[in-house]
């Protein structure tokens, strides 16, 4: 598919495109970039700073991405990697960059959980500065995401003309969450927001034109399905992502 621009998967906070652990190398994106390959795309998925702010991170996303390609590309973006690509869109001049960008469980308008995190384990527990004074971790990321911060970034953050904006949402019953990681987020999402995929409710991930729900948890949305009970029925990622090139792109 030649006369396709590139597709530029972009994830999300605590990120990365590969790691390696005891020699296995694990990728944000479980198998898509992959998958897309075969199919005849061209996919980049570019290095972002893993938990700085969405400026910080909107810019290594620009430098990457021209860097890869000349051309108009398509972004699919998972999770904050939605919020980075709007302001490197609307504030870095790359509309003209770029045909395309669809989001996938993008907390537009911020996530409680984010504040919890936040107020609680950063402020009261000190969880924040153990973080930049100890592992000089950068922590901005946690803050961008939370809903005070996402609405001041809707006021100053444009949708950009000539460039297409959608999203989905995803959302699963919770006996089908992750029980493990996320079924506290969840729970508490669920009480403050209502449905949710167990780190962003569903109202929260709607952004430009809304293409529906799928159903998945946060992680099932990148081809991760871990410690689930929805055996043998799975999402599959590979499937989605697949069909947002063909449909869209």
């Amino acid at each position: 598919m030649p006369d396709k621009p590139p597709i530029i998967l972009v994830y999300g906070l605590g990120g990365f495109d590969k790691i390696k652990i005891f020699g296995i190398t694990i990728p944000y994106f479980k198998g898509i970039k992959e998958h897309l390959e075969g199919c005849g795309y061209t996919v980049f998925v570019p290095r972002l700073r893993a938990t700085a702010g969405v400026r910080q991170r909107a810019e290594d996303l620009k430098r990457e991405i021209l860097s890869f390609t000349d051309s108009k590309v398509n972004i699919i973006a998972h999770s904050m990697g939605g919020l980075d690509a709007r302001y490197m869109i609307s504030k870095l001049d790359m509309a003209d960059k770029v045909e395309n960008l669809v989001t996938v469980g993008t907390p537009h308008r911020g996530s409680p959980f984010a504040d919890f995190g936040v107020r609680v384990l950063g402020e009261k527990l000190g969880l924040t500065w153990i973080l930049e004074n100890v592992f000089r971790i950068d922590t901005e990321g946690f803050r961008d995401v939370t809903v005070e911060r996402c609405k001041e970034f809707n006021r100053e953050i444009t949708n950009m003309s000539g460039v297409r904006y959608l999203s989905y949402a995803g959302y699963q019953r919770w006996y089908k969450i992750n029980l493990v990681l996320l079924l506290i987020s969840y729970w508490y999402i669920r009480y403050k927001k209502g449905a949710n995929d167990g780190l962003v409710d569903v109202e929260s991930a709607k952004w430009g034109e809304f293409m529906g729900i799928i159903d998945a948890d946060h992680f099932n949305q990148i081809g991760w399905n871990i410690f689930p009970l929805e055996w043998p029925e799975k999402f599959n990622a590979k499937e989605f992502y697949e069909k947002i090139a063909r449909e869209l792109f």
